[in-house]
């Protein structure tokens, strides 16, 4: 069995903790991006489709589908709720 450092152990401690909050972070956040939302079905789409929305998302928006009469629907990107510290 390897064997390390007592100052690597508390390195490696450290960043467990800063990985543990960055999970806890993004656990809240994709909780409560739309308070209230429900999600009311989903759809598998060509690679087009998905790219706009994972666009939208690495911009940090959501996303909301809006159609009409028409077969056309419009993705409109919108930026997510501020976060409060």
């Amino acid at each position: 069995m390897a064997r390390i450092s007592q100052r690597e152990a508390r390195r490696l401690r450290l960043r467990v903790k800063e990985l543990e909050r960055v999970i806890e972070h993004q656990r809240r956040r994709y909780g409560q991006e739309w308070p209230g939302g429900i999600e009311i079905g989903s759809l598998v789409t060509e690679n087009e489709t998905a790219a706009i929305v994972r666009t939208a998302r690495r911009l940090q928006h959501g996303v909301v589908v809006v159609g009409d009469e028409t077969a056309k629907l419009r993705f409109i990107a919108l930026p997510l709720p501020m976060e409060r510290s």
